[in-house]
């Protein structure tokens, strides 16, 4: 659509970034979405997570949970998922994972299910071989973008964001995680609530304009142990660390959560969640899925028979005609 036609005219102050819409402005589209159905949210490969959020463009999504939970890596392996069966590209702004090796590394490692650091024995590091093969099933599918303080608001990240969006076709987006940004300097003495309408304000209209889905990683606030189970509470939506009014400008909210993680750091039962999603019709209804975490892989399994939620051997391996235990070998 050809917003220009729709904007307000100017005025003594200069252009205004407002349009206006008649029924008969967009009529064509309300029939086309009638004839032809909602454009939905489309799949993370896995029926169970389906269930709980699917991938919609322009919308934006915050994933919170406590330190050190696994939000960045569940993140990373829906991404990889996506990359390698629709050939998706995505965006990376993660400090926490600087420099830029360790970043692509991480996902080798779960593309191939073997580590990339030879400290954990060379039985488990991945062959030269394969590392080349997953290094060229992934370089096309993900940038990496690094700004340096204090020049790293989100206001910048999303503006380079928008500027590589226009050479490639990015299908998602995602900053991880806000603790590691600065706040601009005219909201630098800001109330948390409005720092995160403001927040919540660009990153939306930031997923609509570049027809991107959109990611920003929070933490939670700090827990308090339960007396009796030794666990923290179940990460909440009204307890992303900045208040509660995250919530309210995102379209959804997602968590992730190793329940035993206080009293048991070895124990690999993780709870994915959506806490909030505004267009469930379209996107998915808030629920649960329990998963597990392979350390060794990488990767995350099915709750009940540990078996990964997604078949990447299937593709790391699919040329050859031997089992995937003696190619790892090579």
């Amino acid at each position: 659509m050809n917003l220009e036609k729709y904007r307000v005219e100017n005025d003594e102050k200069g252009k205004k970034n407002a349009y206006i819409f008649k029924a008969e402005h967009v009529y064509e589209d309300m029939l086309k979405s009638l004839k032809t159905g909602k454009i939905k949210g489309t799949t993370t490969y896995n029926p169970e997570i389906d269930k709980c959020w699917t991938w919609r463009q322009q919308e934006a999504n915050i994933w919170t949970g406590y330190a050190n939970e696994g939000k960045s890596i569940w993140l990373k392996q829906l991404c990889l998922i996506k990359a390698l069966k629709e050939d998706k590209k995505f965006i990376f702004c993660s400090p926490e994972d600087f420099p830029a090796e360790e970043f692509f590394d991480d996902i080798i490692h779960t593309l191939t299910g073997k580590t990339t650091d030879k400290d954990f024995g060379m039985d488990r590091v991945v062959s030269e071989k394969i590392y080349e093969e997953a290094y060229n099933l992934i370089k096309n599918n993900f940038i990496f973008l690094y700004i340096e303080p204090p020049h790293n608001s989100i206001r910048s990240v999303l503006e380079e964001f928008k500027r590589i969006c226009k050479k490639e076709e990015i299908f998602g987006c995602i900053i991880d995680p806000l603790l590691k940004f600065a706040r601009p300097k005219e909201m630098a003495e800001s109330r948390d609530d409005i720092y995160a309408a403001y927040i919540g304000s660009i990153c939306v209209d930031f997923a609509r304009q570049t027809n991107t889905s959109f990611h920003l990683v929070m933490h939670q606030v700090t827990p308090v142990l339960d007396r009796d189970s030794k666990k923290y509470p179940e990460p909440s939506m009204y307890r992303i660390k900045g208040g509660g009014s995250w919530s309210d400008g995102f379209d959804n909210i997602l968590s992730v959560w190793r329940p035993n993680y206080a009293s048991d750091k070895i124990d690999n039962e993780v709870q994915f969640s959506s806490q909030k999603i505004k267009k469930q019709k379209l996107v998915g209804i808030p629920q649960r899925v329990s998963m597990r975490f392979d350390r060794k892989s990488n990767r995350y399994t099915n709750f009940s028979n540990e078996k990964p939620i997604f078949d990447f051997d299937s593709i790391m391996y699919k040329s050859k005609l031997i089992p995937m235990s003696q190619a790892l070998k090579q």
